[in-house]
Formats: structure tokens, sequence, C-alpha cells
């Protein structure tokens, strides 16, 4: 039986920590609640004495045979991992429009689960709503059930539910949940969607220039040589001299691009190169504007869907920068967040932090004096959102244009490169 230690605090306010065993996670949540123990942290620690000596009594007897014995079972449990899916967020979408519209028409919640998890085909996301299910039969919250799983519910989702059951507008909330995700993926498609056909022709273009470069120009470069160096054009010299160059090391090429990949990858991993490849999407010059746009977007909607349903601002600050996907507006949310614990105010330090637009300060401002915040976010969030999606047909429009124009300009290039040669030898040759 596996051993947990677990952080609780009791009726009076008293905090208790301690190490129990227990079936699972869930069958020590609801022993505790039985005991009036309202866990803050739970973990699962060593094993219990009675499986150490059932896991050395195991290891002396395998250790006396030759071959492992591998049950059944096992390999079961195996081959279910290995073919087990992963839960897709359009999966948690489609869960909770599907609880709002049943706790929306007054089934119990342990019923509306109950509901739900026949018409979830997804293997884990079954297991999942399950242990939810069983966690509220036990007296836990559905907020509290959910937190259980946070690569699945993110703190947004939680914060909500938890907002929701509190003011009694359960099903309301998950109905706004449901659409908020809704949007949020149909934008974050749309943004793929535009930039895709843009990286195609790149990927082409460059694929084309390669193949020209390694296979074509050395072929002319033969009969090039008995012209004479000094007697080909400057061009033609530049391109044979490329050519030369990509032909003997493009092993060097390859290699170090994909090291600087990888080491850029590995420095992208760590607060100061997160930092800096955000703050360069920021500054690029064509799709600045859409990264900028879209962690505003994220931002207004979160923190209008948060404090529509009664978070309160600083909780709502603390999920929303986790949600923007930039880390300098997170940052620039981290330290706003704090200011206003001490008397600030949103707008004030949004201002004060360079990377919001006077528009968001402004409306935000207007927000607060009005006593009613959340709807100016809504307006903003509608604002930007029509904003990228305005960007991203111009960049759409305008970028597939230009790469067409670059690759024609380099592919016509190569060609004069190599044709003039001809042409003089031909006008030698006439003359």
């Amino acid at each position: 039986m596996p051993r947990f230690r677990y952080e609780a605090v009791t009726n009076t306010g008293t905090s208790v920590t301690n190490t129990e065993e227990a079936d699972s996670r869930a069958d020590l949540v609801a022993n505790l609640k039985v005991r009036g123990y309202w866990p803050t942290m739970i973990e699962q620690s060593e094993a219990s004495p009675d499986d150490s000596k059932k896991n050395a009594s195991s290891s002396s007897i395998d250790s006396n045979t030759s071959n492992p014995v591998i049950t059944a079972g096992t390999l079961r449990s195996q081959l279910a991992q290995l073919t087990v899916k992963k839960v897709k967020p359009a999966e948690v979408e489609f869960f909770t429009y599907q609880m709002a519209t049943l706790v929306n028409s007054h089934i119990p919640l342990v019923r509306s689960l109950d509901i739900t998890l026949s018409q979830i085909n997804n293997v884990q996301l079954q297991h999942i709503i399950e242990q939810i299910k069983y966690d509220v039969e036990h007296g836990s919250t559905l907020a509290d059930a959910l937190s259980q799983h946070p690569k699945q519910f993110s703190d947004l989702y939680v914060s909500m539910i938890r907002a929701g059951e509190a003011s009694g507008v359960l099903g309301e909330v998950m109905s706004r949940l449901a659409e908020f995700a809704e949007r949020q993926r149909n934008l974050t498609n749309e943004v793929i969607s535009a930039l895709f056909y843009p990286l195609i022709l790149m990927v082409m273009s460059v694929s084309a220039i390669a193949v020209l470069m390694v296979f074509v120009v050395p072929k002319f470069t033969a009969m090039f040589e008995t012209m004479g160096g000094n007697a080909l054009p400057g061009a033609t010299q530049v391109l044979i001299s490329i050519a030369d160059f990509t032909s003997s090391y493009w092993w060097a090429v390859l290699g170090g691009g994909v090291i600087s990949i990888l080491l850029g990858r590995q420095f992208s991993k760590t607060a100061d190169g997160e930092r800096f490849f955000d703050r360069l999407k920021l500054r690029l010059p064509i799709f600045g504007k859409v990264f900028s746009n879209f962690a505003i977007v994220r931002f207004t909607r979160t923190m209008a869907t948060l404090l529509e349903n009664g978070v309160v601002l600083v909780p709502a600050l603390n999920v929303a920068k986790d949600t923007v996907g930039n880390r300098i507006y997170s940052d620039a949310i981290t330290k706003a967040s704090e200011q206003i614990e001490g008397g600030s105010t949103l707008a004030h330090e949004l201002d004060g932090s360079g990377v919001f637009p006077d528009m968001v300060v402004h409306m935000i401002s207007i927000g607060e004096e009005s006593g009613s915040p959340e709807q100016m976010l809504g307006k903003l969030s509608d604002y930007y959102d029509v904003e990228v999606r305005k960007t991203l047909e111009r960049v759409t429009g305008s970028l597939g244009p230009l790469v067409i124009l670059v690759m024609g300009l380099v592919i016509g290039f190569i060609a004069v490169a190599m044709i003039l040669p001809i042409f003089e030898a031909s006008s030698m040759i006439g003359g």
C-alpha cells in the first residue's frame, strides 16, 4: 500500500503534517475529511514497510533466477501506457460544454459527471473524470477535485470554477469557460494557419536555392574553368565561390545550423533565454505586432472572464500572467500585481511597464474609475481580437508575394550569373 505525506488544516485552523498509508490519493482525501482535516498538499513518499519487505523478498527471489518474470498484467499495463491518448484541449472544451448544459438543466453535479463520463471516448480523460466524480462524491468541491489534475485543468479553469461554486452560478461559469476556450483555440488556429503558407514558401525557396547551388552550379563550373578565372564576370565568380564553399563544407553549414538550433532551444528554456526570445518576437518587423496583440488579447480576455465571475483582482492577475504566452508581458503583470497589493492601481502599473499600449491603459483606467474594469477589459479583448485577425490578413497578403519576390531575385541572379559568360563567349567567337 502506498504511503503519502500530507499537510492539512483542521476545523480550528491548526496546521497538521503527517504521513499515512492509503489505497490512493482520493481515499486519503476522503479519510482526512471524515476526520475534519482539509488537505492543502499531498505527495506520495516512500513505500510502506510492508511493501519494502515484499519488494525485498521479491528481489531476493528474482536474484536467484536467471530470467525476470514478466506477468500478463504487467504487459497489459505497459501496452496500455503506450497506446493511451493524451487529453487534447478540445476534449476538455467538449467536457466543459457538456457539463455546462447539464448543470444549467439543474441536474445534480455527480449525476452530470456520470452522464458526461459516458460521452467521453478518450480513456485517459475517462479515468480523470472518474477520479473527479469520486472526489466530489466523498465531499470534495469540484474546484478542489479539478485542481488535482493541473495538466488538464489550468489555474484559470480552477479559479473560475471555484468562484462559480462560491457564488452559486456554476453552470453559467462553465458556459463562459467553454466559450472562452473555444475563442482562444480559434484564435490560435488562425495564427498558425496564417503563418503556415509563408513558412511553406520559405522552405520551398531555400530548398530550391540549395539544389541549384549544390547540384546545378558545379556542373557549369567545369565548363567555365576553361575560360580562365579572370575572364569570368564578377557575378559569376561570386556565385562559383559560394557554390564551391557550399559543396565542400555543406556538412559544416548543416552541422552549425543544427548545433545553433539545439543551443538556442536549450537557452530558451532558461529565464533569461525566454525573455530574450520573447523580446525578439515583439521586435520583429512584420510579426512583432501579431505577437504583441495576441498577448494582449489573452490577458484582457482572461482578466475579463475572471473578474466577471467574482475572482479578486490580484489572484486574477496571478492567473492571467501564465496565459499571455510572452515572458515580457508576464513580468510586467507580475510586477503590477505586487504593486497593487501595496495600494497602486492596475492602469498606473501597466502604464509604467512600457509594454501595454496607451489605449489599454486608458480604458482600464476608465473601468477602474467607474467600478467595472471587467467591462472595459471585455471590450479591449474584442477590439484586439479583431486587430489580430486584420493584422494576420495583411501579413498573409503581403508576406507570400514578398517571399516569392525574394526567391525570384535570387534565382534570377543565379540564372544571369550562369548565362552571362556564355553570351560573352559567343560574342567573342562571333567577333
